[in-house]
């Protein structure tokens, strides 16, 4: 998990551990010094911390997909050299976590070595794992609209259900869906608060705990919905001539609606690298993502290929340091870059009046487009979510070690109206820390990974900035400061001036 994950990552009510495989502290606070299971609720870097060790010897409970991405992940500069041909074998990070049988007919009914760590659990398909003598759960993997792979988990056993969010984004559509599963609809709460009371429940189920994802919890404006996102990039890419090449900058999984949005309403193959090629056709529940693929000899304006290693038809070479940047590919292909930033909704409307206004004028002046496809909730989808389901706590996933706690104490205010008992919340979430802890942090950056993995050089750089949400540390104290009790927002104002 994220760094300052609470109870290094386990279950609230049981001995089970979620998105870190790494050796438990020795001043570890958690109930059981070992886990009995592991989950992974998806692949990215931050949740698999752990599963690169030779010595990780235990089994692991994940979706049939993110299996796959597992087992078939290279690292870029690894990959990289393969495909130059400086590596003659591919470099497979977590290969170790599955080792076939050697082929040929079997001697003696087993091969020392042999394992799968990796026990795929398909979507919507309760199962029962045993963690010990008398103690079994029963597990549900349920798509969390983040990545390919990823899932949230319904975990069921004689200490009560918890839900486990991984990394998950909770727009409309996703609540609507959550709203018609059958494994969840048990636990919904009632409607209006005046049909039962929802502390004596007797026919519907109620969630001990949420474990829920707060990346981004200190977002307080609404997001644009993915589809909203991408219908406004798409009219701005037919502002261009057909002539234009298109650089859709994926750098990271999740990103896979921009692509499909593209390809539909271009009626268009996109050109990918060898390594997401080879990801997208091993996926079972992502199988359009196999028809987006062009073939080895298919021409394209569309790529999403190495960002740092491009194919010719993208590829533009760079210039010196204050020189205008060139436009064009080294094939003498015009490129526009396409990069997924973080935009309110309002934010978003004024970018494509503006940006229409700019290609109507001269598309040539206009070489990058930014999209706001967001794959976290900020704070607005996440109390929605919560309050589906009014639990009896929330567990926040990710917390920034840059707050030293004090986003976790926001968030017991933040969240009190969408949990059972805001009291009791409040007094089993805790910390040490306090504002003072806090100087010299105002001003840094956070990890807004989206503005790190811009392309397009120093001009999509200040476009982005021009657009995109603040993320200064400062602008998130002002949101904690909001949901602080008086002694600490005195404190925090001193601080900041």
């Amino acid at each position: 998990m994220p760094p300052g994950t609470p109870f290094d990552a386990f279950l609230t009510h049981y001995p089970i551990r979620v998105d870190d495989f790494t050796s438990l502290p020795e001043s570890s606070s958690s109930s059981s010094p070992t886990p009995l299971l592991h989950l992974l609720t998806h692949t990215h870097s931050d949740h698999i911390a752990g599963l690169s060790a030779k010595s990780f010897g235990h089994r692991v409970v994940c979706s049939p997909d993110a299996k796959q991405m597992l087992l078939l992940y290279e690292p870029f500069y690894e990959r990289n050299l393969h495909d130059m041909e400086f590596r003659a074998e591919k470099n497979r990070v977590f290969a170790h976590l599955k080792v076939d049988p050697p082929a040929g007919p079997l001697k003696g009914g087993f091969y020392p070595g042999t394992r799968d760590l990796l026990s795929p659990l398909p979507l919507n398909t309760p199962t029962d794992y045993e963690l010990s003598d008398g103690c079994t759960v029963r597990i549900t993997a349920i798509d969390a609209n983040h990545c390919p792979g990823a899932v949230m988990y319904l975990v069921e056993g004689n200490n009560g259900a918890v839900l486990h969010t991984g990394d998950f984004r909770a727009e409309p559509s996703f609540i609507d869906s959550v709203k018609r599963n059958p494994f969840l609809q048990p636990y919904l709460a009632p409607r209006y608060a005046g049909t039962a009371a929802h502390d004596q429940r007797r026919f519907t189920k109620r969630l001990e705990a949420i474990h829920l994802d707060t990346a981004c919890v200190l977002g307080t404006s609404e997001v644009p919905t993915k589809e909203s996102a991408v219908d406004g990039l798409i009219d701005l890419m037919k502002l261009y001539p057909s002539s234009v090449y298109f650089f859709i900058n994926t750098w990271t999984w999740g990103y896979e609606d921009i692509l499909k949005a593209i390809s539909r309403e271009f009626d268009s193959p996109i050109h990918f690298d060898r390594y997401k090629t080879g990801v997208f056709l091993s996926l079972k529940n992502e199988p359009h993502l196999k028809s987006l693929i062009a073939g080895k000899n298919v021409k394209t304006r569309f790529h999403a290929c190495e960002r740092f290693c491009r194919c010719d038809d993208v590829s533009v070479n760079d210039v010196p340091a204050g020189q205008p940047r060139k436009t064009h590919s080294v094939t003498g292909n015009r490129v526009i870059y396409i990069n997924p930033v973080n935009m309110t909704p309002t934010r978003w409307s004024e970018y494509i009046v503006d940006t229409k206004v700019m290609l109507g004028r001269d598309y040539r002046k206009v070489t990058s487009l930014l999209v706001p496809l967001s794959r976290h909730s900020p704070l607005p989808e996440l109390k929605r979510f919560v309050s589906l389901f009014k639990p009896k706590r929330m567990i926040p996933n990710t917390l920034i070690p840059g707050l030293h706690g004090l986003d976790w104490k926001a968030m017991d205010q933040m969240f009190a109206d969408c949990v059972l008992d805001p009291s009791s919340h409040l007094a089993k979430s805790s910390t040490s820390s306090s504002a003072e802890n806090l100087a010299g942090f105002a001003d840094t950056m956070d990890d807004d990974v989206a503005l790190k993995n811009l392309i397009g050089g120093a001009e999509i750089e200040d476009v982005a900035k021009k657009w995109t949400e603040n993320g200064k540390m400062k602008s998130k104290l002002m949101v904690v400061r909001t949901f602080l009790d008086p002694h600490e927002r005195q404190i925090l104002d001193g601080m900041l001036g």
